[in-house]
């Protein structure tokens, strides 16, 4: 197509081999593993089984001295002498954008030794360092080891910093609660419900981090959105799915679905009203299921990723849980029986938590009863609701069910809060 042009995709015209000792000249081999013999130190030799990520050898140079540094600074931290080699095994990034490794020592025999692994982010310079301090300031303090892991190392080159922690979960590969969500599994999130926010709230929300604040408006706008104009945007995608899902047409009052009428996203969110109050606290600020990791049993790991950690909205994390829920459910319904779904889980009708995937978003729901004092301030929840999943509208990996969900979740608790 004229104009158009096709996204490089990282690793696809890359050598086999790397040796970042000879000045950028890629050495192409056969082989199915990837041998890197780092710049800081001729000693040091790193394996990438499977394709390379990288777009260019430039960044693989810059990112594989990166990882050296850091497991370097993680060894010195634990009081170990750096190994001879390192296997890194590609793990996923999620939405972030940042090379996330599994690292593992290899023995003389050239296979994976046992008795240590490691997680290594490489981000973007900012992202990084941001990280870095919530973690000093809000997890290492307060969450229990039982619940998050050790952050090792930390290194910066370039535009990039590297976090070296400690590996979560069993076997290779660390499950997540997305995984489980995905694979129908709701005990799990019954599982994270009942053992991860009591320790959270102990840790983080409860009254000895919480804060009364005037403008909640102002958090998710600030948060999310650039300004009204780039909320505005997202509300434009909304109804595009709306009209396309559920048939939704525009009219003088805002939008009509069959008889019900909805009024503008973002008027009722951000625009023209008095400041609607809340409680902050500390919390997560990114608890979508990628960022749980799980044991065996359904048993808790601990938590990832703490770019957005600090101070906010309370109920920001279990809604975070809801749409990782509305986003994973692989349960099969017609649009027309999305619509109605949420519009009873959104006026909070019982009768409706006979449907599976219902009963879970209820079981959120029940946890921030029993934590906080939901029934005192249900708008301030479904406000939240409503200004997660307008953000989500640009997302561009989401199944249908997943964006309907989504869609009519933002319309039905935007309407929620008109009626109040």
């Amino acid at each position: 197509m004229a104009g158009c042009c096709a996204e490089q995709v990282p690793g696809a015209d890359m050598p086999d081999r790397y040796d970042v000792r000879r000045r950028g000249r890629s050495v192409p081999s056969h082989a199915a593993e990837h041998i890197i013999d780092t710049s800081a130190s001729a000693a040091q030799e790193i394996r990438l089984p499977g394709l390379m990520p990288f777009a260019s050898d430039q960044e693989a140079r810059e990112v594989i001295d990166l990882v050296t540094e850091v497991l370097n600074d993680a060894f010195a931290g634990i009081r170990r002498h750096m190994p001879n080699g390192i296997t890194l095994a590609m793990l996923s990034g999620g939405r972030s954008g940042a090379y996330i490794f599994k690292a593992a020592l290899l023995a003389e025999d050239d296979q994976t030794s046992g008795g240590f692994s490691a997680v290594v982010k490489i981000a973007p310079l900012g992202a990084g360092i941001s990280e870095k301090a919530n973690y000093d300031q809000f997890v290492r303090p307060f969450l229990p080891t039982a619940c998050r892991p050790e952050l090792y190392g930390f290194a910066t080159a370039h535009d990039r910093a590297a976090l070296c922690y400690s590996f979560l979960g069993d076997g290779d590969k660390a499950e997540t609660l997305t995984d489980r969500l995905a694979a129908g599994d709701l005990a799990s999130l019954d599982s994270v419900l009942s053992s991860l926010f009591e320790t959270l709230h102990r840790c983080w929300y409860g009254a000895g981090q919480a804060q009364a604040e005037t403008d909640l408006a102002h958090y998710y706008l600030a948060r999310y959105f650039r300004d009204s104009g780039s909320a505005t945007a997202a509300e434009t995608v909304l109804f595009g799915y709306a009209a396309r899902y559920f048939g939704a047409r525009r009219c003088v009052q805002g939008y009509r679905i069959g008889d019900t009428v909805f009024r503008p996203i973002c008027e009722t969110l951000f625009a023209g009203h008095a400041a609607r109050t809340y409680t902050s606290c500390v919390l997560h600020g990114d608890l979508n299921s990628d960022n749980i990791i799980l044991r065996r049993g359904r048993k808790l790991a601990g938590l990832v990723d703490f770019q957005r950690t600090g101070r906010g909205h309370v109920f920001h994390d279990l809604v975070a849980i809801e749409l990782s829920v509305r986003i994973n459910d692989p349960s099969d319904a017609s649009f027309d029986d999305i619509l109605e779904i949420e519009r009873l889980i959104a006026l909070g009708e019982q009768c409706v938590r006979s449907h599976p995937y219902a009963a879970a978003i209820f079981s959120i729901r029940d946890t921030a009863l029993r934590l906080f004092d939901l029934d005192a301030v249900p708008s301030t929840y479904q406000f939240a609701v409503a200004s997660i999943g307008l953000r989500l509208m640009k997302a561009i990996d989401l199944s249908d069910a997943a964006r309907a969900r989504i869609t009519a979740s933002v319309l039905w608790s935007a309407r929620s809060l008109t009626e109040h």
